[in-house]
């Protein structure tokens, strides 16, 4: 009987918790100029879809085709910083990703 290789070992994976740099604008696209509202002024409940954020890289996914995915968890804010949406597990491309190193204290 075939039984996965993950299926063998004793103990069970655990997630990387890698601190990482999600890029908005290479995993959403930039915006361009059709995009209505782009020239409105900013009510503050706007998210702020471009730039980087913060994230938490959580396991590595590798595509079919051989691309790799990270799962990681990350927010997505308005302009005032509040949390619009919390996404955990989304896959995000490699190209997307980098490391977050730690500020020395």
């Amino acid at each position: 009987m075939y039984k996965p290789w993950l299926s063998t070992t004793s103990a069970p994976l655990r997630p990387l918790d890698r601190p990482v740099w999600v890029d908005l604008d290479k995993l959403y696209g930039e915006p361009d100029d059709s995009t209505a509202g782009v020239d409105d002024p900013d009510p503050g409940g706007y998210l702020k879809a471009t730039g980087r954020v913060p994230g938490t890289l959580k396991w590595w996914n590798r595509a079919v085709d051989g691309r790799w995915f990270g799962r990681v968890d990350f927010a997505v804010c308005d302009s005032y910083g509040a949390v619009q949406a919390y996404h955990q597990g989304v896959l995000v491309p490699a190209a997307a990703l980098s490391p977050r190193h730690s500020e020395p204290r």
